[in-house]
């Protein structure tokens, strides 16, 4: 689970980066979860009692305390997070270079900047790197989550299906998701028995998704809204 932070004291440029944010996501099959501030004070507060954030996007020019004298304290307290700087002007470059900041964004930002600037960071992360493992007849197997389809679920057995293997072990597909949430990765519920890698769904239908590997799985009744939604997401235009 990427989490990211938006500041800038602009509340429409952060509502829209935000939904950027979530359209990158929805298309790309990750999990994030996303803060929005309106000020550097606001930031620095959630940090100190939340812990740090993977990402942050801020805005240099902001009316209280700037992006820089926001990013001063941010290193003070951790030098690994990620920072997007984001502004009006190319004024600040040099500047906001000692804070050594991953990316520099110039407004307006349209989605394919978002885009960029994330790919490049889950690229940075190593993202296909993320795995799950799992026990069969007391052998332990840790597979790249890149490399899963789906996991099915039936009678205390799961499934995992691979592009070019198939694998069975014993457990809850609630427990598999609630493991999966933490991962930057994204697998969408769509029914009690079907756990998805959203990357490999090749067609959404009302009732049912196909998969890469041409299985047709169910969307159950009341999952298909939120399947929809998704669905939306990665087609906003």
């Amino acid at each position: 689970m990427l989490r990211i932070a938006v500041c800038d004291d602009t509340k429409s440029f952060v509502d829209e980066l935000e939904r950027n944010i979530r359209v990158w996501a929805a298309q790309r099959g990750i999990n994030v979860t996303i803060r929005k501030f309106d000020g550097g004070k606001p930031l620095l507060h959630c940090i100190t009692d939340n812990g740090m954030f993977d990402l942050i996007f801020l805005n240099v020019e902001m009316k209280q305390m700037d992006g820089l004298e926001t990013a001063e304290q941010i290193r003070v307290k951790d030098c690994i997070t990620s920072i997007i700087f984001i502004s009006g002007s190319d004024d600040y470059y040099k500047e906001a270079y000692k804070f050594h900041p991953f990316h520099f964004l110039s407004k307006p930002i349209g989605q394919h900047l978002v885009n960029d600037a994330m790919d490049a960071f889950t690229r940075m992360k190593g993202q296909d790197r993320e795995t799950f493992s799992f026990i069969v007849n007391k052998s332990q197997y840790t597979l790249p989550l890149s490399e899963i389809l789906y996991f099915g679920s039936e009678r205390r057995r799961i499934h995992v299906v691979c592009e070019h293997a198939d694998y069975l072990f014993y457990g809850k597909l609630s427990q598999v998701q609630e493991l999966l949430g933490e991962k930057n990765t994204k697998f969408l519920r769509i029914h009690q028995s079907y756990l998805v890698n959203m990357k490999y769904i090749r067609e959404y239908h009302y009732k049912d998704v196909v998969m890469s590997n041409g299985d047709v799985l169910l969307i159950s009744r009341e999952r298909r809204k939120d399947v929809r939604n998704i669905q939306l997401l990665q087609n906003p235009f």
